[in-house]
């Protein structure tokens, strides 16, 4: 008697997911991998700017100008809100900035770089003088690779660049 090949089978002790298998069990009571269906993906939403585009193009030139009417009448309402509303708020101390969050200014940089040329010193040099580790190497990657400092390093800065400019 001629032997016939395995079936393909997999047994069914586990449930399985419906998103990999179809719902159709052979006759055995087990689940096949030839049932597997493929994975579709979700379609993705669209933003509210591309509905509003959208809308836009499908609208007919008397609702476009309502709604550019509309838009002005709003703007005119807030007044001189809207002029100061993309604008950053300057603060009072401006020049006494020397970072943007946990980076430094290109001009803190150089003034960094100017009283380290005159000192001779270098940057693990002026790390130790800030009252942290001299194998602390963050603020040589801050200088030559515009890396992120510790607020702690920026406040000690601000205060060290104080000093040695007044000297000077």
């Amino acid at each position: 008697m001629p032997l016939l090949p395995k079936p393909n089978f997999l047994t069914c002790d586990k449930k399985r997911d419906p998103k990999f298998f179809s719902r159709a069990v052979s006759r055995l009571g087990l689940w096949t991998v030839t049932n597997r269906k493929p994975v579709m993906s979700k379609k993705e939403k669209p933003s509210p700017l591309k509905k509003l585009l959208k809308a836009w193009t499908s609208a007919g030139p008397e609702e476009r100008k309502a709604f550019l009417d509309l838009v002005q009448a709003e703007a005119r309402a807030r007044g001189a809100d809207t002029s100061r509303q993309g604008q950053d708020p300057v603060p009072d101390d401006a020049a006494a900035l020397i970072a943007n969050g946990r980076y430094l200014l290109p001009s803190t940089i150089e003034r960094v770089e100017a009283v380290m040329r005159a000192r001779k010193l270098s940057p693990s040099a002026v790390m130790a003088e800030l009252g942290y580790s001299s194998r602390d190497a963050s603020l040589t990657r801050a200088l030559a690779m515009k890396a992120s400092l510790r607020l702690s390093v920026i406040a000690a800065l601000a205060e060290w660049l104080d000093r040695h400019e007044s000297a000077n």
